[in-house]
């Protein structure tokens, strides 16, 4: 059975947190793309974007897919600035970012399934 999703106070702090987060790396990328204050900034937006799906219940894949995607690829971002343009470990950051995080979501899942039965 499908949770409908209501307001809550939960979920309008991850609401807060998701709009933030895209607003700063909106702001980040025109304003200062490629600096270290970008990769601070895009590393900080990842968080936000993370945080506020945590917070988001019942998270619903139209959201929760394009958060890991933009945390992956803002990772991606800040890896690629800080090693001095490699590819090759930017590529993999996103790619490690994605799995764990999308592993991350789905273990919470699962928990949450579970629970109900955890005193029986």
């Amino acid at each position: 059975m499908k949770k409908a999703f209501t307001w809550s106070l939960s979920n309008g702090f991850a609401t807060l947190l998701l709009t933030v987060g895209t607003v700063l790396a909106i702001v980040t990328l025109s304003i200062s793309f490629g600096s270290p204050i970008s990769v601070d900034a895009m590393v900080t937006a990842a968080a936000l974007w993370l945080a506020g799906v945590v917070f988001l219940h019942p998270a619903p894949a139209k959201i929760l897919i394009p958060v890991i995607v933009l945390a992956s690829l803002s990772l991606g971002y800040a890896t690629y600035f800080s090693t001095a343009g490699s590819w090759l470990l930017a590529v993999l950051a996103a790619i490690i970012t994605a799995s764990i995080v999308s592993y991350g979501f789905s273990l919470r899942k699962t928990i949450r399934q579970h629970h109900s039965h955890w005193y029986d």
